[in-house]
């Protein structure tokens, strides 16, 4: 039975709706049907005043910065972001933010406690970091993350368990994400949910806009986004992941660094959603600078995996940049006009660099 409260925030929720879907350019008929997630986790450790407005009848508190949902997160073992969400009501359970998945899934575990029933003709093909494989769609009344609800939504079912989703009940996949701007406060461990259209109508002083690059996997599926990244003085896109718990190059850029498969692998491993792989090389100490903002002593690994052929990737030099990068930030994805916002120190705008600093092509 449905709760007065959730009633009413599924009210308000539907009110939003179609001006939300409008701003975020989001099709109400269109459907995803193909999605690629990159759950990575490695077996190493890299690791005022308030305003209340009436909507149909009901009360509702918004963050004095204009955020329509607000919802604490954390940063798990593999350094992913966390954060609460309910399903149908019930909950909260963890989910994590996902950039680099582009539908949102729910494990199986979640599934059977919830005894949620599946589509029996719908699937999707999820297309893993290391595997892919069809999986059902599941029978949702609404998905809610702080007081936003997100009525109907089509959710993948991801039954194969590895240690990618140990300590996780799903992913929010940009299906869900790009419907808003989203804030990330690192001071005060939440996340902001803003009307798409908001994020892109301020000034944000004090903050790197980084360029948003969209790929979509396959047409008709939420876009995944890369930016442009110099490590170690070589320039080459970059994926934005904030699923993945570590980050990786493929074999073209490894070997710009001089890096080529170790005689003996080793025995730490990738753990996908659906498989694992043992990690060949790896790139230790790495300088990563992109629009004044800086990265020293980053790790990258380096691995045989399909996410780069299914990025169109696997002929040329790209890179991963995991959720590890971000968590020490206060940053903004800002879906409406493709760009990343990072607030950054002081240090990193006015500061001179040292010749090792400056990045520059090879």
């Amino acid at each position: 039975m449905l709760t007065a409260e959730y009633k009413c925030r599924l009210q308000r929720t539907k009110n939003r709706r179609k001006h939300l879907q409008r701003a975020a350019g989001i099709n109400s008929s269109h459907e995803f049907v193909c999605s690629m997630i990159s759950c990575m986790a490695c077996t190493i450790r890299i690791v005022g005043v308030l305003a209340a407005i009436v909507l149909t009848g009901c009360a509702t508190t918004f963050d004095q910065d204009g955020a329509i949902a607000v919802a604490p997160y954390h940063v798990d073992s593999s350094g992913r972001i966390v954060v609460e969400a309910s399903i149908n009501g019930i909950g909260p359970f963890d989910f994590a933010v996902d950039t680099g998945a582009s539908i949102t899934a729910v494990f199986r575990d979640l599934r059977e406690e919830l005894a949620l029933d599946h589509h029996p003709s719908e699937s999707v093909v999820i297309r893993g970091v290391l595997s892919s494989k069809s999986v059902p769609l599941l029978v949702l009344r609404s998905l809610e993350v702080g007081d936003e609800v997100w009525v109907e939504p089509r959710v993948a079912l991801i039954s194969d368990t590895t240690a990618a989703d140990q300590g996780l009940d799903g992913v929010l996949g940009n299906d869900f994400l790009r419907r808003y701007a989203v804030g990330f406060s690192n001071r005060d461990q939440v996340i902001r949910l803003y009307p798409p259209d908001l994020a892109s109508r301020r000034s944000y002083k004090g903050w790197a806009s980084v360029p948003l690059e969209l790929f979509a996997v396959d047409p008709g599926v939420a876009a995944l986004y890369f930016f442009e990244v110099v490590i170690n003085g070589k320039k080459l896109p970059a994926l934005f992941d904030l699923g993945a718990g570590l980050n990786m190059l493929n074999w073209p850029a490894a070997r710009r660094f001089g890096i080529e498969p170790e005689k003996f692998r080793r025995k730490d491993s990738i753990e996908g959603v659906f498989d694992s792989a043992r990690i060949n090389a790896r790139l230790n100490g790495a300088l990563v600078t992109t629009n004044n903002i800086t990265w020293r002593n980053e790790a990258f690994m380096i691995a045989d995996v399909e996410v780069f052929a299914t990025l169109n990737r696997d002929d040329y030099p790209a890179a991963i940049l995991g959720a590890g990068l971000f968590t020490q930030r206060d940053f903004v994805i800002d879906f409406l006009r493709n760009r990343l916002l990072v607030r950054v120190d002081m240090d990193e705008i006015d500061s001179p660099r040292t010749e090792s600093d400056t990045p520059r092509d090879r």
